[in-house]
């Protein structure tokens, strides 16, 4: 799983990239003991290179994911962690414009 987010973005360097790509770091420790750190990147291609990732200070780079444990032990783990980042990149980008993407 991935985000995409659909609205130009601006990097700390000034550079405009229309449709970047966020991926998740998950640290899951227990019940309200877990965070996500997001690293953003212009495309997927970069990412599976293991190029550097784009340097966006005006989106989160870190999310507390304050898991219940029913979400925790739930089957629906991983996009429950995506939806909670989706909602915190969407408070700066606005509504609507980050998808999850499954495939």
């Amino acid at each position: 799983m991935a985000l995409s987010i659909n609205t130009p973005i601006t990097t700390d360097e000034g550079f405009v990239v229309d449709n970047a790509f966020a991926y998740l770091n998950i640290y899951i420790l227990a019940p309200n003991s877990n965070w996500v750190n997001l690293s953003y990147y212009k495309s997927e291609t970069d990412w599976v290179e293991g190029k550097s990732s784009l340097n966006v200070n005006t989106l989160p780079n870190q999310v507390q994911t304050e898991l219940t444990s029913n979400e925790f032990w739930s089957t629906t783990l991983a996009l429950t962690i995506h939806e909670k980042c989706q909602a915190a990149i969407e408070q700066v980008t606005g509504a609507g414009t980050v998808t999850i993407l499954t495939a």
